[in-house]
């Protein structure tokens, strides 16, 4: 599942072994110590969101504040990790089992629930990179938008699960597509942050 290096917790409690199934993987993220890890890791996410669009709103009372989401790492259809992406020699999401995967996209879903949540308690709007970006995952092939855990690019950077100039020109064009409605729904003087 989680590789650490020899000494190092990157995990609470008794991670799962190799080899284990991966229902261990998600019983041990979704009822046991990882459940009890991430949601403290959650609430502080949630806390410094909140004090970050406080602060924004006291700096810069008139400001139209907006807080993007992540890109869809996970696809639907997870068979599609199987395969190495066009180029590449590592499958997108490394030695994570099939089985498991979707417990990372759960996570991921709730990371952007909890961003969506303190955006709009803190009066920002929010931008849906996760629900937007569903064909374009790390293991969606020629068509990819981020890059794979092991994925290396062609420039001396790696891009690990980060954008590519796919996933850069759908970001920025979905994002510019929410401003563009905030700032004409500022204009009209209608409603409020979605």
């Amino acid at each position: 599942m989680f590789r650490r290096a020899p000494g190092q917790s990157v995990l609470p409690g008794k991670p799962v072994a190799e080899g284990e199934p991966a229902a261990r993987c998600a019983e041990f993220f979704e009822a046991g110590d990882g459940r009890r890890w991430l949601d403290d890791r959650f609430a502080r996410v949630a806390s410094d969101l909140e004090r970050m669009l406080e602060n924004i709103r006291h700096l810069s009372p008139g400001a139209k504040t907006v807080l993007v989401g992540y890109p869809r790492l996970v696809p639907e259809n997870t068979a599609k990790c199987l395969t190495p992406a066009p180029g590449q020699t590592h499958l997108p999401l490394a030695d994570i089992p099939q089985d498991a995967m979707p417990v990372l996209d759960r996570i991921q879903k709730r990371l952007d629930d909890v961003m969506r949540k303190a955006a709009a308690g803190g009066g920002a709007d929010f931008v849906d990179l996760y629900a937007r970006t569903g064909g374009n995952t790390a293991c969606d092939g020629a068509d990819r938008a981020i890059g794979g855990l092991l994925e290396t690019s062609s420039s001396t950077l790696p891009w690990y699960a980060h954008p590519n100039e796919k996933g850069r020109d759908i970001q920025a064009g979905t994002a510019a597509e929410r401003i563009t409605e905030i700032l004409g729904r500022v204009e009209t003087g209608v409603g409020r942050p979605t």
